[in-house]
């Protein structure tokens, strides 16, 4: 499905447009600045655009095929770009991180994105763009920029949520919650969100690093002031990731390390028990044997002191394990 909306910077005004025939005329007016938004679009819908627009064949074949990894490249008339928007699940019970591509295509005055799932970012993105009247004078940067800072403004509230949950997990290391299975399985899982969203922000850095560095005329230095901010808040995004993956890995290795001790507590306990049974199946075997001379065997009190010997040398080995901190 193709939408667009297009922007006379002179006059301050926006106008819908229907169609890529539509979009292309209203291109051809040097005051216009068209935003082109394509939702799950056919091939011959991307090879279509791609033509209208004069847009690599290259870049047309990569904005078709799904699962790109974020990026930037340059042609000689505009730039792709790959983005992610990330939100997490709403399931209580197994959170996850929900992810879509966003493939952009930038140019002088124009701008297409291409997406294959609902992405409300792009509907505040819209509201920005058509409010902030004052900054239209900046073209085509404006636009990218609302966008950009729109989608890495949207991961600190799931960061902070994995965060907070980081928090939780380490304040249960110490508690009978380590013991349970759910608690590994929600520490691998939490990990694996960590690792997942680094694959993502990792890269992004690198696309910011290059729209702020890279000398080209879509880029003014006052646009790139506004780059640079949000390439800022990419790395705190970054940073955090980094940060936490490492305090996961930690709780992880505690947590394998005290479930360890708590193992080798119960193996001693078992072993102490086991030598005080043993001391008294020691004593039970002698007396058993059935030698006829015996010096106990007929002796009248052999019953009783043979039990009160077993129950006073447990009960000495008792108090030792106890003194050792064995049971």
């Amino acid at each position: 499905m193709l939408t667009a909306l297009r922007c006379n910077a002179q006059e301050h005004c926006f106008q819908r447009v229907t169609s890529l025939d539509e979009a292309r005329e209203a291109l051809a007016q040097q005051e216009t600045v068209l935003w082109l938004d394509l939702f799950q679009p056919s091939q011959e819908e991307l090879r279509r655009v791609g033509a209208a627009f004069h847009l690599h064949p290259l870049a047309v074949e990569d904005a078709g095929h799904k699962h790109q990894r974020p990026k930037i490249e340059e042609y000689e008339h505009f730039f792709f770009l790959v983005f992610y928007t990330l939100r997490a699940t709403a399931a209580p019970d197994s959170p996850g991180l929900q992810v879509c591509e966003l493939d952009l295509f930038l140019g002088e005055r124009f701008l297409i994105t291409v997406h294959d799932e609902h992405i409300p970012e792009l509907e505040e993105v819209e509201q920005r763009w058509t409010r902030n009247v004052h900054q239209l004078e900046g073209g085509v940067v404006v636009l990218l920029y609302s966008l950009l800072d729109t989608i890495v403004d949207q991961y600190f509230p799931v960061l902070d949520a994995m965060v907070e949950q980081a928090e939780t997990l380490e304040d249960q290391l110490f508690s009978g919650a380590l013991r349970q299975r759910s608690f590994t399985q929600e520490l691998l899982a939490l990990k694996k969100r960590f690792l997942k969203l680094r694959r993502i922000v990792g890269p992004e850095r690198d696309v910011l690093n290059v729209l702020t560095n890279r000398d080209n005329p879509l880029f003014n230095e006052h646009a790139l002031l506004y780059f640079r901010d949000v390439y800022d808040h990419i790395m705190r995004v970054a940073d955090t990731v980094d940060l936490y993956r490492d305090q996961l890995s930690s709780t992880m290795d505690a947590n394998l390390s005290i479930v360890s001790n708590d193992l080798n507590k119960t193996m001693r306990t078992l072993t102490a028990a086991s030598i005080i049974l043993m001391v008294d199946a020691l004593l039970a075997g002698i007396w058993g044997m059935n030698f006829e001379h015996m010096p106990e065997l007929h002796w009248i009190y052999g019953y009783p002191a043979a039990l009160a010997a077993m129950g006073g040398i447990s009960l000495l080995l008792l108090w030792i394990f106890r003194r050792l901190h064995w049971l």
